[in-house]
């Protein structure tokens, strides 16, 4: 019998969330461009400065955007000290109370929120929906984090109040290196800006030919970003803007900072077992329906006696 692979793509978080609520757009994209030595040693400079710094703070406004649709919007503030403390707290836009709050302690990040956690589509129903509501105002997360092989940026997006990834990791200044960096191709000068009153060398860094961009205003005095855009390019474009304001290199930062207490009562969460939602063996599978990366719609029973593949993937 022959077989047939179908690979549906599916942009997992940010990615699926936009697919399924707008239709999708083309845009022309320039595929790639010559790599510019002097802006490439700019952004360089960039990473030397974080990882060299012993301590670095900086607040940021934070925005993302689809097709002229705001799809979040806060304020984060961070604090990161060697060798391997962070703390970030998030706010919504609008709002007072914090969303989130990642404590890095050097061995643990711990993640809370002070209000109540988040609720995710599992905890709806049954069993995930009655732990939710119990333990809603006391959760917190805990997972170790190795120096120079955790990701700041990876757990941002699970403080609410609007946030999604970072564009530059934070754990750069622990020594991190992300995977994107193995596939940035190119970095232009875009000239010289200022954003408030620092002056700033303007560059564009191409990662996978264009796909995406980081578009940063490095400030001329300490090298370090006053304002960033990300764009990624799909069927049409999302966007993130950041704007860093009180950037502040080598202060003194108490460790007080970076400890928190667990309280006494509160529950470790944890995502679900992926194992407890498997069909079993033999089970016939629940038709549904998914939009590809063209705008067109798949269904599951357009390929009924067919072999499918599903790889569930992360843009970039």
């Amino acid at each position: 019998m022959r077989s047939w692979n179908l690979t549906l793509a599916l942009l997992s978080g940010l990615g699926l969330l936009v697919r399924s609520s707008y239709a999708a757009e083309t845009q022309p994209v320039e595929r790639t461009f010559k790599d510019e030595p002097s802006a490439h040693a700019l952004y360089n400079g960039m990473v030397e400065t974080m990882r060299k710094a012993e301590t670095l703070g900086w607040v940021s406004d934070y925005r993302w955007e689809a097709q002229g649709h705001e799809l979040g919007h806060a304020r984060y503030k961070i604090w990161l000290k060697k060798p391997n403390y962070a703390r970030v707290e998030v706010t919504p836009a609008g709002k007072a109370d914090l969303s989130g709050v990642l404590v890095g302690d050097g061995d643990y990040f711990w993640i809370y929120w002070p209000t109540e956690k988040p609720r995710y589509g599992w905890e709806q129903t049954g069993k995930y929906a009655e732990e939710y509501e119990q333990h809603r105002h006391t959760f917190y997360m805990k997972q170790r984090t190795p120096r120079g092989r955790h990701s700041i940026a990876h757990e941002t997006g699970k403080l609410g109040g609007g946030m999604m990834m970072t564009i530059l990791d934070p754990s750069t200044f622990h020594g991190y290196t992300d995977s994107l960096q193995a596939y940035i191709d190119g970095v232009r000068s875009m000239g010289v800006g200022k954003v408030t009153d620092e002056l700033c060398d303007v560059v564009e860094v191409s990662i996978m030919k264009h796909q995406r961009s980081w578009y940063l205003w490095l400030a001329k005095k300490d090298h370090l970003p006053r304002k960033l855009k990300q764009v990624v390019r799909v069927s049409y474009d999302i966007t993130i803007e950041e704007s860093w304001s009180e950037v502040a290199i080598n202060a003194e930062m108490s460790n007080e900072r970076f400890a928190w207490a667990l309280p006494s009562g509160w529950k470790e969460w944890r995502e679900p077992d992926i194992e407890e939602g498997l069909l079993k063996s033999g089970t016939v599978a629940p038709n549904f329906e998914l939009t590809s990366a063209d705008g067109s719609k798949i269904k599951l029973s357009n390929f009924s006696g067919k072999v499918v593949w599903l790889n569930k993937w992360r843009c970039g």
